[in-house]
């Protein structure tokens, strides 16, 4: 049973990523031209490891859509998860890769987003990672070794954090 908490932070997400929908059309300009200030993945990873469940967003043709993902790792500016080939969003991210995943602590201090494109990756290193960081894929998944296992990463450009004091956009070094 889902509690209140997870609910409220489903729809807050969901909000959030409405709100930020262009992030998920075609490349923007590269970040780094909007001199923005530059921080390292590796940053933020006491958030994505503490609050694995997040948002991804993603295009499905013309529409958005929002689905939990459980976040695996952090590798340089790569963030991986995984997924199935035999659902939708297989074929939606392989059409239209470009993503935003957003989580954030109980206290909502701060709320983190990342932005970029995803990439699939087919190495037997990166789903064992994979699998042994996020709980929900070794439960489904079972091994490295199942048919149906993608792992992939965002190629993350954007670090993007919300919190009571504004907005922060950061270009990923």
């Amino acid at each position: 049973m889902k509690s209140k908490t997870d609910t409220g932070r489903i729809i807050i997400c969901i909000l959030l990523f409405t709100a930020f929908a262009a992030g998920c059309t075609a490349k923007q300009e590269v970040t780094k031209e909007k001199n923005l200030e530059e921080k390292y993945l590796s940053d933020f990873i006491v958030i994505l490891e503490e609050y694995r469940n997040g948002i991804l967003a993603n295009r499905d043709g013309e529409k958005l859509r929002t689905q939990i993902m459980t976040f695996s790792y952090v590798e340089e500016n790569r963030a991986y998860f995984c997924t199935t080939s035999d659902k939708p969003l297989y074929a939606q991210l392989t059409a239209n890769p470009y993503v935003s995943y957003c989580t954030f602590p109980e206290d909502w201090e701060p709320v983190l987003s990342l932005n970029g494109k995803v990439i699939f990756v087919d190495d037997r290193a990166a789903k064992e990672r994979a699998l042994d960081s996020n709980y929900y894929a070794k439960r489904n998944f079972g091994s490295i070794d199942n048919p149906l296992l993608k792992v992939f990463y965002i190629d993350v450009e954007e670090i993007e954090t919300y919190s009571f004091e504004g907005t922060k956009i950061y270009s990923a070094k």
